[in-house]
């Protein structure tokens, strides 16, 4: 039998009763049946009380016997979260620390102007030789409590190691990171020495530094100087060895490196919690890499995913090879996610190549140099469809300064759709380095290989023939021959490109400005233009849900995805987190 056409405001213990009052012999054969129907569309059914705030009374032992929830209590993770990279990190280590820099970024770089104002050295020094000493070290109880009282308590350990679920598609932390550093061959950061994720001080990595008496690997940046007078400092950067060698003592400091287990997050769906009345938990559907899929169930989400290359199609494949009468080998055209895992692949024999990279910002000439400095490599092309933006960081430097308290003001005065706009005027599509750029054409004249760098050029038709990709340009010049293209245009960084949050959208409708959701002050997924009257299982679904990375930009800034972006959003998650997880505590419901 089918399931009875229940009003919508009937409740589960209404509809068992329904049948079992039907004056049937059939009874217990039609309650077994609607109780497996019930169970296979349970999680429909869920989200339609929690969306209705008409809660199963977990109280009634009936009603418990009746649903035979999926889960059990012990099943339930206080928290988790999507991604192990830079944002994912700087945020664990903002919930373990007991003193934490919780400033924001307008205090941290007013204090920045007075050394007087911001923590005395050798409590840094102090913080530093304790990172070395390992967890005991860190999580000793202080003697001294913090100064600031309205500091929320920290996570212990055993609420990250046992109570939360870290989920990245490799399983360790910043392992994307790493590799793409690694193969490309990034030996320095764009961003400063004060931009890492070290919860305690953002002078930790340069005074770890010099402590370690590597100090040689602060490089500093000629072409930032004393006499700008948007930006005075620190005019160094780390070298990509010190970088990493600094995080990964800060992930065993704080105990957490084997914190992360690889799976990719495909689905977020609010439910009702069977085991607390009125509260809201979160169904995760995980895959792993073998392909299956397990269910996962949290009270709270946070998502730290970083920008979306894959869901970019390729403008030279849907354009003008799709439908080539010759086939075209895949390695021809290569999109930005592509081209690392085929330079890992990559053996040094065989033919030498030309390579055609399309893009105008800082990937694609780390690219251009990776390429040049190969042996298979005989020549490259940079192509951009506007001018070089010569730009010592992603936005100007008056971002990097002391006027970035200023700045920010001005950003959070305007409504979201001007600050959507803004955004795009601030970042400018890719910029390049000032010393990438030197570098790249010392490669090309060192190698004796052709590098050519051409602006305000784009590709008007490409063909395949006889191995070789036959490309024009709409500047009327001859076709040239290439052996690939590389598509280094970026990420398409807007909510429907992430299938899990795209998922949650469903369930959580929430407004969007240029694909960018427009979340609470928190980050939290809730807005100022939520109604009052939503039921209260949504709100509280809602206040328990944060989005960090890129796709905070809207209220982050600019620099949301980078490491400054990283800082900026862990204070403020960090922040909702310790204080929901101390009122859970003191509900004795955490």
């Amino acid at each position: 039998m089918g399931l009875l056409p229940f009003d919508p405001e009937t409740t589960l213990q209404e509809k068992i009763t329904c049948i079992c009052l039907k004056p049937s012999g059939r009874c217990r054969a039609e309650l077994g049946e609607a109780n497996l129907q019930l169970n296979y569309k349970k999680s429909r059914y869920e989200n339609d009380v929690l969306l209705q705030n008409e809660p199963i009374n977990t109280n009634d032992a009936n009603s418990n016997k009746a649903v035979h929830p999926e889960y059990k209590e012990e099943d339930i993770k206080e928290l988790l979260i999507i991604g192990a990279g830079p944002h994912s990190l700087t945020l664990v280590l903002r919930l373990l620390e007991q003193d934490p820099d919780f400033m924001t970024d307008k205090e941290r770089h007013e204090q920045a102007q007075y050394k007087t104002r911001m923590r005395p050295i050798n409590q840094v020094n102090n913080h530093i030789r304790k990172l070395r000493r390992g967890p005991n070290a860190v999580f000793r109880k202080k003697k001294k409590p913090s100064l600031d009282t309205s500091c929320p308590p920290p996570l212990e350990l055993n609420d990250i190691l046992q109570k939360t679920a870290i989920i990245d598609a490799h399983g360790e932390w910043m392992q994307t990171w790493k590799e793409n550093f690694a193969t490309i061959g990034i030996t320095q950061l764009r961003s400063l020495i004060n931009a890492h994720a070290d919860p305690y001080d953002h002078r930790s990595l340069e005074y770890y530094a010099e402590m370690m008496k590597r100090d040689g690997e602060l490089i500093t940046l000629k072409h930032l100087t004393q006499r700008d007078k948007d930006f005075n400092g620190p005019y160094q950067a780390p070298s990509t060895s010190v970088f990493e060698d600094f995080h990964e003592l800060l992930i065993d400091a704080y105990g957490v490196r084997n914190a992360v287990q690889q799976g990719f997050v495909e689905s977020i769906v609010p439910i009702e919690n069977h085991y607390q009345e009125n509260e809201p938990l979160f169904e995760v559907i995980v895959k792993d890499s073998q392909g299956n899929s397990q269910k996962m169930w949290s009270k709270r989400v946070v998502s730290s995913m970083g920008p979306n290359f894959t869901s970019k199609d390729s403008l030279v494949w849907d354009t003008f090879l799709k439908d080539s009468p010759i086939p075209v080998p895949k390695e021809c055209v290569l999109r930005t996610h592509e081209i690392v895992p085929w330079l890992q692949q990559k053996q040094s024999d065989g033919p030498s190549k030309r390579v055609l990279i399309v893009g105008g910002g800082i990937t694609s000439a780390q690219l251009a140099l990776s390429a040049l400095k190969s042996s298979w490599c005989n020549g490259v092309t940079l192509l951009q469809r506007s001018k070089s933006l010569q730009r010592q960081f992603d936005v100007k430097n008056e971002w990097m300064g002391k006027a970035r308290g200023r700045l920010l003001d001005e950003f959070w005065s305007l409504d979201m759709k001007s600050r959507a706009k803004k955004l795009k005027e601030y970042r400018k599509g890719g910029s390049i380095p000032p010393e990438t750029l030197k570098e790249l054409h010392q490669v090309a004249v060192g190698r004796n290989s052709e590098m050519e760098l051409r602006e305000e050029v784009e590709i008007s038709h490409v063909e395949y023939m006889d191995g070789k990709l036959h490309v024009s340009f709409d500047n009327d010049s001859c076709s040239e021959e290439y052996d690939m293209i590389w598509e280094a245009t970026g990420s398409q960084n807007q909510l429907k490109k992430y299938p899990a949050l795209f998922s949650l959208s469903h369930h959580l409708p929430i407004d969007e400005v240029s694909g960018l959701p427009c979340l609470g002050k928190d980050l939290s997924w809730n807005n100022d233009n939520m109604k009052d009257d939503e039921p209260q299982g949504k709100q509280k679904a809602r206040a328990r849900c944060w989005c960090m990375g890129v796709l905070a930009g809207l209220q982050l800034g600019p620099d949301a995805l980078n490491l400054v972006g990283a800082r900026h959003g862990a204070v403020r998650v960090a922040q909702a987190i310790r204080q929901d997880f101390a009122k859970s505590k003191e509900m004795n419901i955490s």
